[in-house]
């Protein structure tokens, strides 16, 4: 689990001109508490697709909670802010259907879930069923000017 220093250290570098070093991929989230309004902002790496995101986290952390029921947050990428839905997965078929479907598109990727590949350098369905398990998927949809 990322510890308060090294998001600390993260969050800075996005909010930088030094960005780029991190690559694409990394985002700063920001949500507004469910039940207290106070804002929190959290690194996320970023799964791009289609005209959005899917971010990958684990269950027991609490920052994808507020996303529920569709709230909106603010997405820090490249240096600019783009305010995103958010709609969270939460159900092991749906997670397992998403991880899927990133390790096809993205085989390399699979080792840093532990996932093996096999035939062809298509990712395992037992081990991608295995890093399910505790986690939930954020689906990241932007905003256009009528939403």
């Amino acid at each position: 689990m990322p510890s308060r220093l090294s998001n600390f250290i993260i969050r800075s570098v996005l909010t930088s001109a030094l960005h780029p070093i991190l690559g694409e991929r990394f985002a700063l989230i920001t949500v507004a508490g469910a039940r207290t309004g106070r804002r929190y902002s959290t690194p996320i790496n970023l799964i791009p697709h289609g005209d959005g995101f899917d971010v990958v986290s684990f269950r027991d952390r609490t920052w994808w909670r507020n996303l529920r029921q569709g709230a909106i947050a603010s997405l820090h990428l490249a240096g600019r802010d783009v305010a995103v839905r958010g709609t969270v997965i939460e159900d092991a078929p749906g997670v397992v259907d998403t991880l899927a479907a990133y390790f096809a598109r993205f085989p390399a990727e699979a080792r840093y879930f532990g996932i093996r590949l096999g035939a062809e350098q298509q990712p395992m369905a037992e081990d991608i069923s295995r890093a399910a398990e505790g986690r939930v998927v954020i689906k990241l949809t932007p905003l256009s000017g009528e939403d």
